[in-house]
């Protein structure tokens, strides 16, 4: 019984770590998704302030 109780709190260990880990690559596209977005919304507004001449 002690060895499923110490199997049960090592696997929940492991699933956390995981989950963290799943959480941690989904932040860090959300903040390169971002980053580039708002990247290419400065070229959009340089490319059209200077189609539209001002």
């Amino acid at each position: 019984m002690i060895q499923m109780m110490i199997s049960t709190i090592g696997g929940s260990v492991v699933a956390r770590r995981a989950r963290q880990q799943q959480q941690a690559l989904m932040l860090r596209r959300a903040v390169g998704f971002a980053i580039v977005a708002s990247g290419l919304a400065v070229i959009v507004a340089q490319a059209l302030q200077r189609a539209l001449g001002s």
